[in-house]
């Protein structure tokens, strides 16, 4: 493959010889307690019965030899995984907040973030900190204790108190504060004695944000590869690479940890490769789509496409219709690049007056002004005035009003930017193929599909998004798709829904087998570890079915500044190749997805950098999963539905199993009461 492959872990020793650790059977104040969970392996050896009883914590000193308190000797190699890594973690805490005296936070299972301040030349409301996290773990990918050090981002603290910002802040919007050094809720600060809420400076969250109505930063497109490894370096240098830090973790030594070879592989070269029209192939979508047309074009030919746009936005409308009509540059038009049949019929686009409030004036002249004809496909093209990083609130959500109105009445719809069509001017043809293939989606078309056989399987994906603002979590699905990544339907509903989830994803497999025969299993793209309470349901509906099926459940999420990372150095630019994947140890593994296909081909930085995405698969037969091909076919298929994204001809290193629902899920809550139109259960409106 012609890579050197590292990540951003350090190794160190085990102890030599068993530790005493000196233990307490009745908790005491002054001193740490541990959880059953976190028990020693042999603690009945010292407290008879006591892991069978219902006591759930203990005192420890952990080697501080206390008068009362009882040692047991701790072998690092086979005892408890969690007391061991509570003991180093409470070990670097002290190091980092006692002996170099920095801010420390320290999550619920004890993991450290470190924040350290950033120097600013110029004078700003706030001060900026660098957040490192620690994180402990025990023969992961070496046959030693492990110290993941990964790089957090920027966390904003806000120079002016809470004491001072209570005038005109509500106190529903500060979250964290940092008060004498120290990060706390601000819940916290009330239990405090003699507290001082004019030491207290709160952290920019999403709330804050809002309610100080700080504008919404675009993304950075620059190489996080790059930023993140010089930050990890600039850490290392700063704070481990330094004499105390070896008394209180033995390093190896102080170089990132190279990546076995024997943990590599790569997903099969057939997966790169989308079907396009008359069976063309490529690994590019916008490139196949170019060439070879889509793969399946539109079931409609009536299709009327129209506008609504506030009415100093009717240039941006009449250039629009001039792009889809008769193209742009390289793009050729709607009907020349997707083969969409449409017609813009005059005077049926709907200019309103009312910027700031324009949904009462378009329903009006959709219900009353405008002639709908059934036999017709409408779509319309909403060219909003707001970015999608307006700071107000209100403004943002007339786009999810304007998208539940015609979904109400049987139509989809596509939203633009009216800001980005006339500031780009030629260079908005780089938006058009995405558009092209949005608007195909959303009129029933397949604009590629995967280059792989068809088999007897479904697969089912399940997204979450949290809404900051109303503090719920909700749930998209469950979609579900074949493996040639053909779209089925979606159902959507809330987390704490779990009998309905399982229902849908029931429903799912009965719906395909009418169609189809039995599957031979059935696929769970989940965006966390499903619970055995998640699980049971699911089987339970599947033995109604007649169906003793396999069922894999991938676990999907970001590995994003949290977790392990894996940076090629034979590269300049330090991202692995597309398709990389490496095991991290018990059935987890790293998956490498980004366009870097080869060692040789010149790279398109506009592409982007995007970190692995991490999976764990498990299965409820085990036994499934101890067969290699088993396990390459199920990674090399999230691999394959990150390409299905057809939002845009580029490729997404999440796949549409998670992405979608995810899409929907940040949407629907702004549905009125939370439902989506039946006309959008079985399309992709949400594009």
């Amino acid at each position: 493959m012609g890579q050197s492959l590292f990540f951003n872990i350090l190794t160190f020793d085990w102890p030599k010889n068993n530790v005493p650790f000196f233990f307490h059977q009745v908790e005491q104040t002054s001193y740490p307690r541990l959880h059953r969970q976190v028990f020693p392996n042999n603690i009945d050896s010292i407290f008879p019965g006591i892991s069978k009883s219902d006591q759930k914590f203990i005192a420890t000193t952990y080697e501080g030899d206390t008068e009362g308190f009882t040692a047991l000797d701790i072998d690092f190699k086979t005892e408890n995984p969690d007391l061991v890594k509570q003991f180093y973690n409470r070990k670097l805490k002290y190091y980092f907040q006692k002996k170099r005296n920095q801010i420390v936070k320290t999550n619920f299972i004890k993991e450290n973030q470190l924040w350290i301040p950033t120097i600013s030349k110029e004078p700003t409301k706030y001060k900026v900190f660098d957040k490192y996290t620690l994180k402990v773990q025990l023969g992961h990918v070496t046959d030693f204790p492990e110290l993941v050090i990964s790089y957090d981002g920027q966390s904003k603290v806000w120079n002016t108190s809470v004491g001072e910002l209570l005038a005109e802040v509500s106190p529903q919007f500060f979250n964290w504060v940092l008060y004498e050094n120290t990060l706390r809720k601000y819940e916290e600060l009330a239990t405090l004695e003699n507290v001082d809420y004019n030491k207290a400076f709160p952290i920019v969250g999403k709330q804050l944000k809002i309610a100080l109505e700080l504008p919404t930063e675009a993304p950075s497109r620059e190489n996080r590869y790059k930023l993140y490894l010089d930050k990890i370096e600039s850490f290392l240098d700063a704070f481990i690479r330094v004499k105390e830090f070896q008394a209180v973790i033995p390093l190896h030594n102080t170089k990132l940890v190279e990546v076995s070879p024997i943990r590599v592989n790569v997903t099969a070269q057939e997966s790169n490769k989308l079907t396009f029209g008359n069976d063309g192939l490529d690994i590019v979508p916008f490139n196949g789509v170019k060439t070879h047309g889509p793969y399946k074009k539109s079931p409609y030919n009536k299709v009327h496409l129209f506008f609504i746009a506030h009415e100093s936005d009717k240039p941006v409308a009449v250039k629009l219709n001039e792009y889809f009509t008769k193209g742009l540059g390289f793009f050729k038009g709607l009907q020349s690049f997707a083969q969409i049949i449409f017609h813009t019929e005059k005077n049926f686009s709907i200019f309103f007056k009312d910027k700031d409030n324009p949904i009462a004036e378009i329903q009006n002249l959709l219900l009353n002004d405008r002639n709908i004809d059934r036999d017709l496909q409408y779509i319309a093209i909403y060219i909003t005035p707001f970015t999608k990083f307006e700071a107000d609130l209100q403004k943002r959500e007339i786009y999810y009003k304007v998208k539940e109105l015609l979904l109400k009445r049987g139509i989809t719809s596509q939203c633009i930017d009216a800001n980005k069509v006339m500031e780009q001017g030629e260079t908005y043809v780089y938006s058009l193929p995405n558009i092209a293939v949005a608007i195909l989606a959303k009129l029933k078309g397949t604009p590629w599909r995967l280059n792989t056989p068809k088999k007897n399987e479904l697969v089912v994906g399940i997204g979450a998004f949290k809404h900051a603002s109303l503090d719920v979590q909700y749930i998209g699905s469950a979609f579900s798709f074949d493996n040639t990544g053909h779209f089925n339907n979606f159902e959507y509903f809330m987390k704490s829904e779990v009998d309905i989830l399982a229902g849908s994803i029931v429903h799912s497999v009965r719906e395909y087998a009418s169609v189809n025969s039995k599957p031979e299993r059935l696929i769970i793209h989940f965006y966390k570890s499903m619970s055995d309470r998640e699980l049971e349901p699911i089987e339970k509906g599947l033995r109604d079915l007649g169906l003793d099926i396999p069922v894999f459940i991938v676990t999907i999420n970001k590995t994003e500044a949290e977790d392990i990372l894996v940076f090629d150095n034979s590269w300049k630019e330090l991202m692995p190749l597309s398709g990389t994947y490496i095991n991290i140890g018990s059935n987890r593994y790293l998956l490498c997805n980004n366009t870097r296909y080869s060692t040789t081909a010149q790279y398109k930085a506009t592409d982007g950098y995007p970190f692995p995405i991490k999976l764990k698969i498990d299965c409820n037969k085990p036994k499934e999963l101890e067969q290699t091909q088993v396990i390459k076919d199920l990674i090399d298929q999230v691999y394959q539905f990150s390409r299905m994204y057809w939002k845009s001809v580029r490729q997404q290193n999440l796949p549409v199993t998670i992405k979608y629902p995810e899409m929907v899920a940040q949407i629907a809550p702004h549905f009125d009461g939370d439902e989506i139109p039946q006309f959008g259960r079985d399309n992709l409106w949400f594009l």
